[in-house]
């Protein structure tokens, strides 16, 4: 699972890339082909720029987000496993208590026999 997390921000790194190199290509391309005066293209690039900085924005709060999510997953996880752990440690504790216990009742039972042996 771990891995797929990566391979999925991987592809959205690669796709923001991806999207910027395509929009300054379009960028350009639009500056080539579309005679306009000075003062329209200038407006058509601050427009277009604005635009491209409101989604690259967007793309890495979706990003943050995506991180953050992943990390809470793996401290909840780490929670539960650590919870887990200690209530195995102290039931082993208890099961090794219970069997000190038992063994002290029959090692006391058999003294008193044996005493009871030797003393008769």
């Amino acid at each position: 699972m771990r891995g797929t997390d990566y391979y999925s921000t991987t592809r959205r790194g690669s796709g923001l890339v991806a999207f910027l190199i395509g929009g300054l290509i379009g960028g350009t391309l639009a500056l080539l082909y579309a005679p306009q005066s000075g003062k329209k293209t200038r407006d058509l690039l601050v427009n277009e720029g604005q635009e491209t900085a409101d989604q690259v924005m967007k793309s890495i709060h979706d990003a943050q987000e995506s991180v953050l999510a992943t990390i809470e997953d793996a401290q909840a996880r780490m929670e539960s496993m650590n919870r887990e752990t200690k209530e195995r440690l102290q039931r082993l504790q208890e099961i090794a208590q219970q069997t000190v216990d038992d063994e002290k009742k029959v090692l006391q039972k058999r003294y008193k026999e044996a005493k009871n042996v030797v003393g008769d």
